[in-house]
């Protein structure tokens, strides 16, 4: 039977061996590192509280955490992967099916989110009997790793590629050198002026106090890098600047689904709630980080963006070690296009047995914002001061944004009456009466 490894590396340093064997998925930490484990962290959800429990969580081979069967990573791993379209794309170029979870991390696994790598690498006898058996048993012959092929580079995958930019050209990456790394999302066929209305979302959030990441609008002329993607009459994509690298240096990054150990495919399982209780637990984190998130979700409120799951947030390791919530990004005002409503998550657990309808409803009714505070330790009045100066600004600045801006009529439109409409906005204007 075959078996496939990549080597895991945290910012460099080989931190396990990643291994598929039969139906078993498994992470096994490097024995330097069960032995002493390092400041760095690898993920929030693998964090103990002391040296000798996370040398015990490090060793412990059957933790859920680190195992996963039916052709699936562990968890952690698996959201690692991209998402849709690209992941289709991946698959086409890798040779493999878009199920084969191990390949396509494999695939991208030199261009991972964060500080993270996942290379294939060559394993003597001697490991490959620690990997599978932990020395308990004898390993059959038969057994051999299977050598992967190097990994694909992501940036060549449409719909988005990662380019470096130089002047007013937008490149190819380059393995030297400290052109800014920026992601190009391109114009999606069935959706028109998608860059301009997440460019204009983005600025929107920001006016409304919100920490976005760097974006801007570029002609698609200006990519001088291998693509053949273009439509009528959308001449522009929208370039991000990856706030997970500074020049040749990368800087770690987990979403929330990773900091929650969960799959991504319950990406809209959990609750906002849930996402403040795993703030307040890090200092570096803690309130402040719980107001940022409250400010994001009345801009996604006003703005109708139902697609706010796990992994549109995130943290960042600067230092390696502690983390701090990553900028926001993937926010689209949705509501222009279809009148979209709702959230991705609940603000609260809903109850059991609560249908799915009912728990995307208004996440700021005074009820929920009590239960809210009393859940995760929070100053309700300052919480509320939060969602109503967050409304005030969005209030005093967005209708002229938008009226500035070259989104269609009709959507506009339909912003405007959104907004006209809204209870938060209403009691902004109540409160300064």
């Amino acid at each position: 039977m075959n078996v496939k490894i990549l080597e895991i590396a945290l910012g460099g340093r080989r931190w396990g061996k990643l291994f598929q064997y039969g139906d078993l998925c498994r992470f096994v930490a490097e024995p330097a590192i069960v032995a002493s484990p390092p400041e760095a962290v690898l993920s929030l959800s693998m964090l103990a509280s002391d040296a000798a429990t996370q040398s015990a969580l490090w060793a412990d081979l059957k933790n859920p955490l680190f195992n996963a069967q039916g052709g699936r990573l562990p968890t952690w791993f698996q959201n690692l992967l991209p998402e849709g379209v690209l992941r289709s794309h991946i698959a086409q170029l890798r040779g493999c099916r878009e199920d084969d979870h191990f390949e396509l991390l494999a695939a991208c696994g030199g261009d991972l989110p964060g500080a993270v790598s996942a290379r294939p690498v060559e394993v003597d006898r001697p490991t490959l009997q620690r990997l599978v058996t932990q020395d308990q048993d004898a390993l059959e012959m038969s057994v051999v790793a299977n050598p992967l092929p190097q990994g694909i580079s992501v940036s060549g995958v449409q719909p988005k590629l990662g380019l470096a930019r130089q002047g007013g050209r937008y490149t190819a990456r380059t393995r030297a050198g400290t052109s800014t790394r920026v992601i190009a999302k391109l114009p999606l066929v069935g959706r028109p002026h998608m860059p301009q209305l997440e460019m204009l979302s983005l600025q929107m959030a920001a006016a409304a106090g919100v920490t976005v990441c760097h974006a801007e609008l570029a002609p698609l002329s200006a990519i001088h890098a291998e693509h053949s993607y273009a439509l009528p009459d959308e001449p522009e994509f929208l370039a991000v600047t990856r706030f997970d690298r500074d020049g040749a240096r990368r800087i770690h990054f987990e979403d929330f689904a990773q900091v929650l150990a969960i799959d991504p495919q319950d990406k809209y399982g959990a609750s906002y709630l849930a996402m403040a209780l795993a703030m307040r637990a890090f200092p570096t984190l803690g309130d402040e980080a719980v107001l940022e998130l409250v400010r994001r979700l009345v801009v996604n409120e006003l703005l109708g963006n139902p697609d706010a799951h796990l992994k549109n947030f995130g943290v960042l390791y600067p230092e390696g070690t502690a983390p701090r919530l990553a900028p926001a990004y993937d926010i689209v005002a949705y509501a222009a296009m279809q009148g979209a409503e709702g959230h991705a998550l609940p603000l609260l657990p809903p109850a059991r047995g609560t249908a799915p309808a009912a728990r995307r409803g208004t996440l700021f009714t005074p009820a929920n914002v009590r239960a809210f505070c009393f859940s995760a330790g929070l100053h309700e009045p300052l919480v509320r001061k939060t969602i109503t100066e967050t409304a005030r600004l969005a209030k005093a600045r967005w209708p002229a944004m938008l009226e500035a801006s070259t989104l269609p009529d009709a959507w506009k439109a339909r912003l405007q009456a959104r907004w006209a409409a809204h209870t938060l906005l209403h009691s902004v204007s109540r409160a300064r009466s």
